[in-house]
């Protein structure tokens, strides 16, 4: 009994967990200029966390949860990391770390399409729903400026 007990209790702290990280990745949207041929629901800026010290790169990676998309300045997990607040929205990546992205981890349950230029304007490739963590390939690296997750 005891031991289900702490199942669930384990379980909750997860979900809770889960919801607190999407909650702060919504919080760090915010909302762009767009020009007047951007596709429906362009202009979203999404802005970076970045974490610091020693285990940067390994907290980097661990704060990317499921059921989020997540790009990373440096390769490995590295350096600042930003979530994709949301689905079926263009965002382009903050202007301090728009053409930085050197990895991802697409644990979101839709494909994520990266893009060079503002508002989808040139697609470079697309990431599969729950794929494992990469580096971007050298044609690819830091050279994303905007991202699109269909739902």
């Amino acid at each position: 009994m005891s031991n289900k007990i702490a199942l669930v209790a384990v379980g909750a702290t997860l979900l809770l967990a889960s919801t607190m990280g999407t909650a702060l990745a919504q919080d760090q949207t915010l909302t762009g200029s767009s020009s007047a041929a951007a596709p429906a629901g362009a202009g979203q800026v999404i802005k970076p966390i970045h974490f610091d010290g020693t285990d940067a790169e390994i907290k980097a990676w661990d704060n990317c949860i499921h059921g989020q998309a997540c790009l990373f300045q440096n390769s490995n997990g590295g350096g600042t990391m930003w979530v994709v607040p949301s689905c079926n929205v263009v965002y382009n990546l903050d202007s301090s770390i728009n053409n930085r992205a050197s990895s991802l981890w697409n644990r979101a349950s839709s494909p994520l399409s990266v893009y060079n230029g503002n508002n989808g304007n040139t697609m470079l490739g697309s990431y599969g729903a729950f794929g494992p963590p990469i580096n971007l390939p050298g044609n690819f690296n830091d050279k994303i400026s905007s991202v699109y997750a269909p739902c």
